[in-house]
Parts: C-alpha cells; structure tokens; sequence
C-alpha cells in the first residue's frame, strides 16, 4: 500500500540516513522532505533521491509549515522531525537559535499534525536526562535534567509533545538516541572534524582530561532501528535507542588515529561548561516491543566512516563558510 511521509531535517546527518532507509524499505510511497538547509543541511545528503519523481524538497522552516502552500490539508501517514539545531558548543552562544528550531519549531509541526490528523516521530536525545553516574543507567520515565541549551531545548520539546498527548490525545511518539556517528555528519562534529584535523597532521583539541564517556551507535543502525516503530507506531509512547557500549572521548581519539595512520598529537584544551563526564539510556523497552538492536562495533563503524570521509572531501569545504569560522572564532578563542 503506498504511504505518504513528511521527514523534516531531511537533509541534515540522521535526517537523510532515514530518507534513504524509508526510500528502500516502501518502494511505493511518497517522501517529502522539509529542511530549511541551515549550515549544517545540504542537498548532497540526499544524493540522487532529490531527483527521484516520488521524493519531494521543500525548502522551508518547521515553524512556517502552518503557511505552506499545498500542506495545509494534505494527511501523512507519518512525520518524523530530525530539525533541530544540534551542535552543543554552538549553543552555548546561540540560544536563541536552539529555542527557535527546537521549542517553537516542534510546537509548529505539532499543531500542523493536529490539523492534518497526522502522526508525528519526534527524534530526541540522550542528553535530556542530563549526567549519569557510574553504573547508572536512564528508562524512559527518569527525570529530565538537562546541562547545556541544546539539551534544554530538546528536553523542552518533548514536553510539548508530552503535553499533546495529554491535553490532545494527540498520535505523537518521541524516540531518543545517544550519540550517533557516520557518513554525511556535519564535519563540526568530533569524529568527523578529528579526521579533518588528524588529515593534516594538526593537533586534535580533547575538552578536559577527555575521559567524558558516550555510547555511539552508527548512523544506520540507529535508522534501521528507526524503521520499526513506522509499522508499529507507539502513540503515547518514549522509546530509548541506544548503544551498549561506551568510550571515552580519548579512546575514540586514539582509535581513529590508528585508522587513519597518523601521530596525530593531542591538545587537551580547557572544557566546555556544563560538559557532562557520561551519559547512559536504557533501551530495554524499544528491545521487547521490536527486538534487539543491530549494533556494529565501534572499530568497524569507524573504519566505515573514515573511508566515507576519505572519499568524499570535498564535505570538508563546508567548515571553510564564514558561518563556521566565526563561531570556531568565538569557541576556540583563549580556550588552548
């Protein structure tokens, strides 16, 4: 039967990752993606699906979707929100911007939803439960106790969705991940910017004594993962999708210098405020509702995304905007 899918930040990291595993799992439905192409959004993402006749582009932002010419009455079987402003040290100077995108921007779409009587995915993240301690591990019913903005602001639009389910009894679901990795991230992130870094021999800045530990599932498995609540959409329901393993910041560091074959040095530079030293979900829940999640180890998934990066370069031009240099400018300034 074909559907109709509305992906917004469909052309971001996760975003387009997702298009490309929904556009082989339903060869006969319609996909339109939404992304308002911010920095950190790029058409390229989507290869050679932005042409495909049953794939549509809009350029457009999540908080003027209620104004959209041609949506305004259409029903889809699901939308699933991958906008958001996502970088953590970005949102230490640009606040505004996260609560923009992230608070008002989901309170858009969920009124677009409720219009439409349309389900929505809301794709969160690990970081709204804030710090976990050694041995601890977050379900999710655990309090929300966000550190930066960005978490903040994530953590704020799930109780806007939380809200709706409530007050609307509306179809909403929200999945949160931890760190995910792979081809096509924005190359600001850690592991992509350390291979930018480590591919001319330059000094990789490690915040703190970099001991700071995450889980890190690689991007396809995460919308592998994804795929299984599109049948079986959990209305009402929080699901943790999480990786099992964790490393510290240094131990990714000292994996992707193996694989890349370089003595690259390490600059450890004065940390971020607020950097929580470890972040832990429970994914049991999502496990007994739809089964284990495929996870690769993390040597594989590196290797496959330095090969990735290896052979496309060209991804790198896009840390050479003036958008990036001045808050690289902001950020790094009197931090080594």
């Amino acid at each position: 039967m074909a559907r109709r899918f509305l992906i917004c930040g469909g052309c971001g990291f996760i975003g387009s990752s997702f298009v490309e595993h929904l556009w082989l799992k339903y060869p006969d439905s319609e996909i339109i993606v939404l992304d308002v192409l911010t920095y950190a959004g790029s058409l390229d993402n989507l290869g050679e699906l932005h042409t495909e006749s049953r794939l549509q582009f809009l350029e457009a932002d999540i908080c003027d979707i209620g104004a959209l010419p041609g949506l305004e009455d259409v029903q889809f079987d699901l939308v699933v929100n991958f906008a958001a402003e996502t970088h953590v040290d970005r949102s230490l100077y640009y606040t505004s911007d996260f609560v923009r995108t992230n608070v008002l921007g989901t309170d858009s779409l969920l009124s677009f939803c409720r219009k439409t009587d349309s389900p929505i995915l809301q794709i969160s993240t690990d970081e709204v439960y804030g710090p976990a301690r050694e041995n601890e591990t977050f379900g999710e019913t655990a309090a929300l106790n966000p550190s930066s903005p960005y978490a903040a602001s994530k953590a704020s639009a799930d109780l806007l969705v939380m809200a709706a389910i409530k007050t609307f009894g509306q179809k909403a679901a929200i999945v949160r991940t931890s760190n995910n990795y792979g081809p096509r991230q924005f190359p600001e992130k850690l592991i992509p910017y350390f291979i930018y870094l480590a591919r001319q021999g330059k000094p990789l800045p490690v915040y703190g004594d970099g001991k700071q530990q995450r889980s890190w599932l690689y991007v396809d498995d995460f919308c592998s993962a994804l795929l299984r609540v599109v049948d079986d959409f959990p209305t009402g329901e929080i699901l943790n999708i999480g990786a099992t393993r964790e490393y510290t910041n240094l131990e990714v560091v000292r994996q992707l210098t193996t694989i890349l074959e370089c003595e690259t040095p390490v600059n450890h530079v004065a940390d971020r405020p607020a950097h929580d030293r470890r972040y832990r979900i429970d994914s049991r829940k999502f496990e007994q509702r739809y089964g284990g999640i495929n996870e690769r180890d993390l040597s594989d998934g590196l290797r496959q995304t330095v090969a990735w990066y290896q052979s496309h370069p060209e991804i790198f031009d896009r840390l050479r905007t003036q958008d990036v240099a001045n808050f690289r400018d902001k950020h790094y300034h009197n931090r080594t």
